[in-house]
């Protein structure tokens, strides 16, 4: 009989540990898989709407992504968006307005997404769903933006800076797969 020595019984350990995660329970869903699946695949979204900063306002200015903000109504400033705006996937003139802390711009296209704080996981309407709640920001690949830009979720119909995004996922034989953004 061999004897097995320390490094020989690590090895053989973490070989076993590999081995359980490769045949891993496709059922099981939880903070890390559903976060793992938001990061690893581009999202397609439509019409979302992302906070920015002011300075990122004003680097948008200088970049020619809008052009500078103008008032058009009391309580209300927009900028413009540009050609060049549009082609990083912005789909409304960037707003600021007095009940919103930051200002906000429209969205529309794939994105990368990047998944901060997971705030709630329960099951869905139908069997083999989960809803998914997290403060979640998309990249966009422009100086102006070295950070995610945060989704702004939805409450009472309204956007809210303050609200997590809600992603509904669906099960299938080969495991989770995001089915959508929900409101």
């Amino acid at each position: 009989m061999a004897i097995m020595t320390p490094r020989g019984l690590l090895c053989a350990v973490f070989g076993l540990c590999v081995a359980s995660l490769a045949c891993g329970d496709k059922t099981q869903f939880n903070e890390d898989v559903a976060r793992n699946i938001l990061q690893s695949n581009a999202v397609k979204l439509e019409g979302e709407v992302v906070t920015i900063t002011s300075m990122q306002v004003d680097c948008g200015v200088e970049s020619e992504l809008w052009d500078a903000p103008s008032q058009v109504s009391g309580n209300r400033s927009t900028a413009r968006l540009t050609p060049k705006g549009r082609e990083l996937n912005f789909d409304d003139d960037p707003t600021m307005e007095s009940n919103f802390r930051q200002p906000h711009a429209s969205v529309r296209g794939t994105f990368s997404l990047e998944v901060g704080d997971i705030s709630d996981i329960r099951n869905g309407e139908t069997a083999g769903t989960r809803l998914v709640n997290a403060k979640t920001g998309i990249r966009i690949q422009h100086a102006c933006f070295p950070n995610s830009l945060p989704i702004m979720g939805v409450k009472h119909g309204d956007f809210r800076e303050d609200t997590p995004v809600s992603f509904l996922f669906r099960q299938a034989e080969d495991g989770w797969h995001l089915e959508k953004l929900v409101h």
